[in-house]
């Protein structure tokens, strides 16, 4: 009986022992973590009969294709509104822009404003497509995940 015990004992020690070894901390798993962005839109002018307006976030400039993201669409007749985008991947975005788009034409979207340093001015010119400034890259890093503040002046007379 002594012997069964002893045998017993050493058995559920060597399993601790092993059970303990093969701790999480050896290979911690750390959740993937995304980045956002978000701000303000300043619009002036006349809104677009047609067509959405949306902040977008762009992985080059000049965009090729789709953004990397983009906001929801904005409420048309308010002049003052804001945004965010978030599940952005770690990286940079070297433009934001806030942009229109024809529901007849979507190739031929415009850009009505651009983040830069002058927050006064939308940074583009009336052909909606050439930027007049250096437009300031976001960085989403684990140094920084998070940008508020990313403030822009939009103007919708672009679009006529």
């Amino acid at each position: 009986m002594k012997r069964t015990f002893s045998l017993g004992a050493l058995m559920v020690l060597g399993l601790s022992v092993l059970l303990l070894g093969c701790g999480k901390e050896d290979n911690p798993v750390q959740a993937e973590q995304f980045g956002e962005i978000s701000g303000t839109v300043t619009f002036v002018g006349s809104w677009p009969q047609v067509g959405e307006v949306q902040v977008s976030i762009w992985a080059n400039w000049p965009p090729m294709g789709p953004p990397a993201a983009a906001s929801v669409a904005f409420q048309p007749g308010q002049n003052v509104q804001t945004y965010k985008i978030d599940g952005l991947s770690k990286g940079t975005y070297p433009v934001v822009t806030v942009g229109w788009r024809d529901p007849n034409n979507p190739a031929g979207a415009k850009v009505l404003g651009v983040y830069w340093a002058n927050k006064d001015s939308v940074g583009v010119a009336d052909d909606g497509i050439t930027l007049k400034v250096q437009p300031i890259a976001i960085e989403i890093s684990d140094d920084k995940l998070v940008w508020n503040n990313i403030d822009i002046k939009a103007n919708l007379d672009i679009v006529k």
